[in-house]
């Protein structure tokens, strides 16, 4: 193949395939930077979710098995490049909420963790079934339509509520009582947070947090007292995972009382962690043109996320923050680094009764600090912002601040209406296209010179408003407001939806109020370009199909008030119409001799596009319609050529094909033809008339290439 006209070869690069097992420069890197932000991470919110009920069993194992083999398995069975699986915030949060809620409501029947497991598991697997719905539906799609502003703010939120729970949990010291313990529990998390974004700083490639944790904890157990600071877990020996007791749970019980409350955080849960996942999803499709299918990404993690929740543990999904470390260090798309920090939780988890109980709740919470930190998109940190970013800021900062402070239902109600406010506002914004004022916009109906004339001083009084976009209640609201605001001596308003693929019945009322409005002022509204059955919806108000048929309608109405002498200047005194105006009556009357008279019925075709035919027809009474298709109304409508106006000339001049169907309209039409043949005839015997037929017939042309010039040049502007 000849590889000439390659896109490279125009200033293009061409886009390289992407291996995903190739050896990948900075894998280890990136894995090492993405397990530093896991393991406090993933053990920090463990410890959240299974600290409670450590009197009932091992919260260490609980935490350290969940933050390991749910991350696994994804990785294992959804296998994708560019995602790193791991527990999320939202999902574990509310996990936490589901669990203690089981254990109070089944606290009478003295319930055991292993029984509210297997409750909790049901539920949560319900959740993500919902997420699966949401995939097999088609409806992940929708994600698309969130603005930058709102997904940057959920994952902002995410950040702020991980930096939220330090400091309610006084940074481990569990209550902000004012004593020393606090005051170190203070020092050391802070020092872990400093330490690691000066590490961070310097080396971007080295595992910050680990090294300022293990640095700090190991300087606290050296320089500190014995029990100043509360250590993460207790020490426990090497424990298998925790099976669920699906058997002697109390079902009927918890779900008589908390069914209602546990279905709808299971639900949340899957809308919730299925918005996070595409959010991502849809920055790798922006920024690294990396396509994916919403619905795919969702039907395939959903099942392996509710085995998780089933078997006891937190299920792990897409981790948008550790997946954009990753990426930071290697700018590819390699899957290796998924299972690199995949295996380096299952080792954490396997080694972590060793030395899980040296690490001071304070480094951990140091450590969540900076992992709250960097999940907060540095756009959002910006200082020196645009005018036309602000508004995307603040979007950002209301949805963080819900999200972290109020909760992800609220995060996700406050998202959803800047969402559609925004919609809204661009909307309204950009639904009018343009608007023409001036009465420059003329319909294809071809007049004869006098009459044109004195309709285009006077097309003034129409003014047509072109719409584009989904036109709802917010939008309409800003089409009637800005016809009030440019609406002078106009007659008639002109609602040109051509553009627009959808209506609601709140915005055909609004235009019927706004046509009852104009008419007591004596103003027309006419709507076009309604497509299907949104046309029966606009009731009484007048529509036409296109724009073109509109603006006839329009110059009919203003030529209603024409002056008789104007519509028959000079009718009668030739059958040739203006193309006989300025010849002497002796040959005038020789050519009119050699026209030939024919008389067509409504729609009868007159010649079609592509025959030959070297004839000037010439429309003495009707109209004449040329078109694209031999039924008008099944193509384009070119022109309409009214009483002493003539058409064909191309064919007639060229002898080429004929370029359109001619139709008569719908009252018939009596039309003249003049051969080719005839005129040449004639012209040899006339030679000065010849010249000036000629010349008029220029004239015609050009006042008619000079209509579509400007339709044209209203089109492309």
């Amino acid at each position: 193949m000849n590889d000439t006209f390659l896109p490279s070869h125009f200033g293009v690069a061409q886009p390289q395939p992407v291996r995903t097992d190739a050896p990948k420069r900075g894998d280890v890197a990136a894995t090492a930077a993405a397990v530093a932000v896991t393991i406090p991470h993933a053990l920090g919110l463990g410890l959240i979710v299974f600290s409670p009920y450590a009197h009932l069993a091992s919260a260490s194992a609980l935490t350290l098995w969940s933050a390991a083999l749910p991350g696994l398995l994804m990785a294992l069975l959804v296998r994708k490049s560019a995602v790193i699986y791991a527990p999320n915030t939202a999902v574990s949060l509310l996990f936490a909420g589901m669990l203690a809620l089981v254990m109070q409501t089944g606290a009478p029947q003295a319930i055991t963790l292993a029984q509210a497991l297997a409750i909790t598991g049901a539920f949560v697997a319900l959740g993500f079934g919902l997420q699966w719905l949401i995939g097999i539906a088609g409806l992940a799609g929708l994600s698309r339509f969130l603005p930058v502003g709102v997904t940057r703010g959920f994952a902002a939120g995410v950040g702020l509520a991980l930096i939220a729970t330090q400091f309610r949990s006084a940074f481990g010291a569990g209550a902000w009582t004012w004593d020393e313990r606090l005051l170190w529990h203070a020092v050391v998390a802070m020092t872990v947070l400093t330490l690691s974004m000066q590490v961070h700083r310097r080396w971007p490639r080295l595992p910050s947090l680990i090294i300022a944790s293990v640095l700090v904890a190991t300087a606290a157990h050296l320089a500190l007292p014995e029990n100043t600071l509360v250590p993460s877990v207790s020490q426990h020996p090497f424990v298998l995972p925790f099976l669920p007791d699906w058997l002697g749970a109390p079902w009927w019980v918890v779900l008589h009382q908390a069914g209602g409350q546990l279905l709808s955080l299971a639900l949340l849960m899957g809308l919730v962690n299925g918005l996070e996942v595409l959010v991502y999803h849809q920055e790798l499709e922006t920024n690294h043109m990396r396509l994916f299918e919403p619905g795919r990404v969702l039907t395939r993690e959903s099942p392996v996320s509710a085995l998780c929740a089933l078997l006891g543990m937190i299920p792990s999904s897409t981790s948008a923050s550790r997946s954009r470390i990753a990426l930071q260090h290697t700018g590819t798309l390699s899957r290796r680094v998924s299972y690199w920090h995949a295996g380096a939780m299952v080792l954490v988890a396997v080694t972590g009764h060793f030395w899980l109980h040296l690490l001071p709740y304070a480094c951990l919470a140091g450590a969540l600090l900076f992992a709250g930190w960097r999940m907060i998109p540095l756009d959002m940190l910006n200082r020196t912002v645009s005018a036309n970013q602000r508004g995307a800021l603040w979007q950002s900062w209301l949805v963080a601040c819900f999200f972290a402070f109020v909760g992800g239902v609220s995060a996700l109600l406050v998202g959803l209406a800047v969402s559609t406010l925004e919609l809204l506002r661009a909307s309204s914004t950009h639904a009018i296209r343009r608007i023409h004022l001036e009465g420059k916009l003329r319909s294809r109906h071809v007049r004869r010179t006098v009459v044109d004339a004195w309709l285009s001083k006077r097309m003034f009084q129409v003014a047509v408003f072109e719409l584009q976009g989904i036109v709802s209640f917010g939008v309409v609201a800003q089409v009637v407001e800005q016809v009030r605001k440019h609406l002078g001596e106009h007659r008639c308003v002109i609602l040109d939806a051509g553009r627009v693929p959808a209506w609601d019945d709140t915005g055909f009322e609004r235009l019927r109020g706004l046509a009852r409005e104009l008419k007591t002022q004596g103003v027309a509204l006419v709507v076009c370009g309604v497509r299907g059955g949104d046309a029966r919806a606009l009731g009484e108000l007048p529509y036409f199909e296109y724009l073109d048929l509109a603006l006839e309608w329009a110059e009919n109405q203003i030529l209603r008030d024409c002056p008789p002498e104007v519509l028959n200047a000079n009718r009668s005194d030739t059958l040739l119409g203006d193309l006989g105006e300025a010849l002497p009556p002796a040959p005038r009357l020789a050519l009119e001799a050699r026209l030939k008279q024919g008389r067509y019925a409504g729609g009868e075709l007159l010649f079609r596009s592509g025959e030959s035919g070297r004839s000037l027809m010439l429309v003495q009474q009707g109209l004449v319609v040329l078109s694209t298709t031999a039924v008008v109304d099944q193509g384009l409508r070119l022109a309409v050529i009214g009483p002493g106006m003539v058409f064909g000339e191309m064919a007639f001049l060229s002898g080429s094909p004929r370029t359109a169907f001619a139709v008569a309209g719908q009252d018939g039409a009596l039309v003249y033809a003049l051969d080719w043949s005839d005129y040449h005839a004639w012209a040899q015997q006339e030679p000065e008339a010849a010249l000036i037929f000629m010349g008029q017939l220029a004239r015609m042309e050009i006042r008619r290439l000079g209509s579509t010039t400007q339709e044209l040049r209203a089109a492309m502007e």
